[in-house]
C-alpha cells in the first residue's frame, strides 16, 4: 500500500510539472479533470504534497513547487523520458506506446540504474516525442511554433509532441499512422476556422487535426508554396 501511495505522489508531481512547463496554471480542479479522479482523491493527495514540503497552495488556489518538490518532479519527468527513449529506440516498442510503459517502468528505477541508462543510450538530448530532458544541453528552436499558427501552403516539420497528448494512445497512434511524429515533414493544405481543423499533407499520408491538437503540436516553417 505504501508503495502504491509513493507512485500516486510521483504521478501527480510529473503531471504538475507538465502542466507548468507548458505555461498552465495548475489547480486542483485541473488535476480532477485531467487524472479522471473524484476530489476528495485529488484534495488528499495534494494534502500529502503539502505535508511533505514538495508543493504550496497560494490564496488562489494555485499550486507551485518548492525547491524540493521542483527538483523531485525535475529528476521523475527525465527519468520518465530516458525509459522512453529506451523502449522505443533499443526495445522497438511503437513510439505511440511508450508513454504508457515509461510510466510502470520508471518507478523501479534507482538513481544508479537511470544514470547507467542514460549512459547506455548515449545521453539522449529529447524523448522520442521530441521534448527535451531536463537537465540536458538541449533547447527547442527559437523558430518553433504551433502548428496552428501556420497558413494554408506552409510546409512544416515537425518538431514536438506536447506530452499532454501522450495520454491517449489512440491519438498518438493516429499521428504516428499519419506519420505526424518529430522530423516528418508535411504541407498545411487548409485551415478552417469554420471546421477549426487543419488538413496536413506528406509524400505518404493526409491528417485532419483538430485546433486544440494543432494547439499542442510544436513546428518549424520550412517554405512557403
Amino acid at each position: 500500500m505504501k508503495e502504491r501511495a509513493s507512485i500516486v505522489v510521483e504521478e501527480y508531481l510529473q503531471l504538475i510539472y507538465s502542466l507548468i512547463a507548458n505555461g498552465k496554471r495548475v489547480k486542483a480542479v485541473n488535476l480532477v479533470k485531467r487524472l479522471k479522479s473524484s476530489p476528495s482523491t485529488v484534495h488528499a493527495t495534494l494534502s500529502r504534497l503539502q505535508r511533505d514540503d514538495l508543493i504550496t497552495i497560494g490564496e488562489k488556489k494555485e499550486i507551485e513547487f518548492t525547491p524540493a518538490g521542483f527538483d523531485k518532479a525535475e529528476q521523475l519527468t527525465r527519468r520518465h523520458r530516458l525509459v522512453e527513449d529506451f523502449l522505443c529506440n533499443t526495445l522497438g516498442i511503437s513510439w505511440h506506446e511508450v508513454h504508457k510503459h515509461a510510466h510502470v517502468l520508471e518507478h523501479g528505477l534507482t538513481e544508479m540504474v537511470e544514470e547507467k541508462l542514460a549512459e547506455f543510450l548515449d545521453f539522449p538530448k529529447s524523448c522520442p516525442h521530441g521534448t527535451p530532458l531536463p537537465g540536458e544541453d538541449s533547447h527547442l528552436p527559437e523558430d518553433m511554433c504551433c502548428l496552428h499558427d501556420m497558413e494554408m501552403g506552409d510546409v512544416v516539420e515537425i518538431v514536438i509532441i506536447d506530452e499532454l497528448l501522450e495520454e491517449s494512445v489512440d491519438l498518438m497512434k493516429f499521428l504516428q499512422d499519419k506519420n505526424c511524429t518529430p522530423g516528418q515533414q508535411h504541407t498545411v493544405m487548409e485551415k478552417t476556422d469554420i471546421t477549426k481543423t487543419v488538413i496536413l499533407e506528406s509524400e505518404n499520408s493526409r491528417a485532419t487535426l483538430p485546433f486544440d491538437i494543432a494547439d499542442k503540436i510544436g513546428v518549424i516553417k520550412i517554405s512557403s508554396t
